[in-house]
């Protein structure tokens, strides 16, 4: 099934980009514009948005400076409002920051002796403090050590995580082992959004976030409730 929606996505078409995967403005716009997808340089060098349109809704990638401290150099922010559900929530994450993040949560809450999370903090780290790691026996041990799926329905988790985004989850990431690279993707409030660490202009990772994003939107509006008035594609908010 991925290799169905990579061929259909377009995303093996990339222009030859420099021997360690980085990729100029010029270079990145040619790629995004064989995708038919919008490309808009920011003038900096990891600052670019692309635009474009999953199951006819529209989906927005930014690239730039970090908005959490957890990620180092550049982050990709990818979004997209999809006809979900808005009680579908569900987290992949890699294993290695979600016991960071669960430390931190763990003393959030001994410093200042609260008995809840601050709603300050950032959304994935909410929920690691609220919801279970959800496992079934058909997820692969591979996957069990690269990843955590977290959320408050397991059948909506295991309609959502199937085989297709856990075959494109445990793709290689910068040529290192899957779920060493700080990625959390998830479902909320009738959304997909999906955060992760990069280097600036690094294509493999750009085609790696882009095909995770577009199988895992796919898979959810095949798999997962739909709202319950779908009035067609809104406006993206800016992420």
């Amino acid at each position: 099934m991925f290799e169905q929606l990579r061929k259909a996505f377009g995303l093996n078409n990339h222009p030859k980009a420099s021997s360690q995967g980085v990729a100029t403005p010029g270079q990145l716009a040619l790629w995004a514009g064989a995708q038919r997808w919008d490309f808009a340089f920011e003038g900096e060098p990891d600052r670019f948005v692309l635009q474009g349109q999953v199951v006819e809704h529209p989906w927005r990638l930014e690239s730039g400076a970090p908005t959490r401290d957890y990620i180092q150099g550049t982050e990709l922010r990818v979004r997209a409002e999809l006809a979900l559900s808005p009680d579908a929530h569900v987290m992949v994450i890699n294993r290695a920051l979600k016991e960071e993040l669960e430390g931190r949560v763990y003393g959030a809450i001994t410093d200042s002796l609260q008995t809840t999370v601050n709603q300050s903090l950032p959304q994935e780290m909410r929920w690691l403090s609220i919801y279970e790691e959800l496992r079934w026996p058909q997820m692969p041990a591979s996957f069990l050590h690269a990843f955590a799926v977290v959320g408050e329905d397991l059948d909506t988790a295991r309609h959502w995580v199937n085989a297709a985004l856990v075959s494109q989850l445990m793709r290689d990431q910068q040529q290192v082992p899957p779920g060493q690279v700080p990625l959390v993707l998830m479902v909320s409030d009738a959304s997909m959004a999906l955060r992760m660490q990069s280097t600036a202009r690094y294509l493999p990772d750009l085609e790696y976030a882009m095909a995770l994003f577009l199988t895992a939107s796919v898979v959810a509006t095949h798999h997962l409730p739909p709202t319950a008035d779908d009035h067609g594609p809104s406006t993206l908010p800016v992420t």
